[in-house]
């Protein structure tokens, strides 16, 4: 479990590491928007939830799937190849239980065109793209190491939820 938000960006800019050799590798035309953790527990949930509440520009939760789902903006960005990261996706546990605690994916939306075409330009570069349909939306992920994954979305997070969920 995370016991400080220092120890949180530590572990971030690991895996942000990653990512930066990824994108330097297949250059996307992409704009990096969040960074996803998931959580194995409700308890970890609310503990890094609450690491962040004064430590946070704002927190916006919601219900998605059945699962809570905390958007945090950062007090200070997680730079990457691909922009400033300013937003945290945190993910409850799954209803079925089967998450485990970790960095999951790092989000990103193309500067131009669609997300199929920015998945296609990827895939012309030989980078194996899977099209994921959820009933709440559809992206592209592509593994980037291990289980850490790169998934592409058609506009940034927090244009969707104030489009869909502030209504």
């Amino acid at each position: 479990m995370m016991e400080s938000t220092g120890v949180f960006f530590s572990r971030a800019l690991e895996r942000m590491a990653v990512f930066d050799a990824w994108a330097a590798k297949y250059a996307p035309q992409a704009i990096a928007d969040h960074i996803c953790y998931k959580c194995e527990s409700a308890d970890e949930f609310e503990a890094i939830r609450k690491l962040f509440e004064t430590e946070s520009a704002f927190i916006y939760q919601s219900i998605i799937s059945n699962r809570r789902i905390a958007i945090v903006k950062f007090l200070q960005p997680i730079p990457s190849a691909l922009g400033e990261i300013w937003f945290l996706e945190l993910s409850d546990q799954k209803p079925d239980g089967s998450q485990a605690s970790e960095f999951d994916h790092i989000e990103m939306y193309p500067t131009a065109g669609s997300m199929d075409d920015l998945a296609a330009s990827l895939e012309s570069k030989s980078v194996i793209v899977e099209k994921i349909v959820r009933p709440h939306h559809t992206t592209f992920d592509t593994i980037v190491e291990a289980s850490f994954k790169v998934r592409i979305e058609p506009e940034p997070l927090v244009t969707k939820i104030v489009r869909d969920e502030m209504k």
